[in-house]
């Protein structure tokens, strides 16, 4: 009986020394509850893991937390569970739904992170909901921010995969999924996916459809590409669309229908089919250019041409059709009113001329 109780005490003793604040660093210790007003005046230290229920007034840190955390300003190494804040919620490592009214910061996210005025995320798995700033490194789900979200690092190699989308800027690196925008929409790289902006919206590489309310911006475009006012690839259009109201323009056209109400360029070769209701213009054209006043081809046409004035080429493999058809030399049919070629005998010729 004496040994039964002398071990019953030992083991009490030990139960309540262990539970004790100490001074030096404890890696093992947890305890079932937390409460505290701050670093300083809380049960149980940093070093201690809370497996249960966290409460605290203003601040409260430890090495993690598992469970239900209510306070002013939560902070842990790792967390699980419920966390929510009025000020701040600040973790490591983050698996659950998190919510703050002011901020929450943490590097790895999987679950919901949600918070009034900003969030910030090293990589994010799951939803993020911001009020107005959301901030990411790396997307696997869902960003959305009031003004802003953006996925971005300092080494252009964060993709966001999924849904991105803010009422003024949303903005990523690498984009695969849908990327929507109020004012501007960016994507510093490839954009895989959908793109779209109500105002402004740009890439490097875009990969599937972008739409802008008033421009459609682009390094090089594989897919569709539609402007309100402007529709711009700058080094090519390779694909299926580009259009715009005021101006679709690109470096070359590559099996592509361009076309605008104002005029369709291109810089360089046009591989297809350019449609504008005032003009167009090419480098050199293999395909249709169709236009309501002039079309225009610095170099060779292998296709045709059809405006109601005025057609230009240099070399022409094929048919000019308009008011009045112009090139150097034809290897084809002109129909007009006034055809010319200008290393022809006789450069001149009315309605129909047939050179081969």
């Amino acid at each position: 009986m004496k040994k039964t109780l002398v071990l019953l005490l030992a083991l009490v003793t030990g139960s309540v020394f262990a539970a004790m604040p100490v001074e030096k660093s404890i890696g093992h210790l947890s305890t079932p509850i937390q409460l505290g007003v701050d670093e300083y005046h809380c049960l149980y230290p940093k070093d201690y893991g809370v497996h249960g229920l966290r409460l605290n007034c203003y601040f409260v840190d430890n090495r993690y937390m598992h469970g239900l955390d209510l306070g002013f300003w939560n902070v842990s190494e790792a967390a699980s569970g419920v966390q929510a804040a009025i000020y701040r919620n600040e973790t490591y490592d983050f698996g659950g739904i998190q919510l703050s009214l002011w901020n929450a910061e943490t590097k790895q996210v999987g679950g919901i992170q949600v918070a009034t005025v900003s969030t910030d995320a090293e990589d994010l798995y799951g939803i993020q909901l911001t009020g107005l700033l959301g901030k990411a490194r790396a997307v696997s789900g869902i960003q959305l921010g009031g003004l802003c979200a953006e996925s971005d690092s300092e080494k252009d190699k964060c993709w966001a995969k999924g849904v991105q989308a803010s009422l003024y800027k949303t903005g990523a690196e690498n984009l695969a999924g849908v990327q929507l925008g109020g004012v501007f929409t960016e994507a510093g790289w490839y954009a895989n996916g959908i793109q779209l902006g109500l105002l402004f919206t740009e890439s490097r590489y875009t990969r599937g459809i972008q739409l802008g309310g008033l421009t459609a911006r682009s390094k090089e475009t594989v897919g569709i590409q539609l402007g309100g006012l402007m529709a711009k690839s700058e080094i090519k259009a390779d694909g299926i669309l580009q259009g715009a109201i005021i101006l679709a323009e690109a470096g070359d056209l590559k099996g592509c229908l361009q076309f605008a109400v104002g005029a369709a360029n291109v810089i360089g070769e046009a591989d297809g089919i350019q449609i504008a209701g005032l003009s167009t213009m090419a480098g050199s054209l293999d395909g249709l250019e169709v236009a309501g006043i002039w079309n225009y081809v610095l170099e060779d046409v292998t296709g045709a041409q059809a405006s109601l004035i005025y057609n230009h080429a240099r070399y022409v493999r094929g048919l000019q059709l308009g008011l009045i058809n112009h090139c150097e030399r034809l290897d084809g049919v002109q129909i007009g009113l006034i055809n010319t070629v200008k290393e022809s005998r006789f450069s001149v010729c009315p309605l129909v001329r047939i050179d081969f």
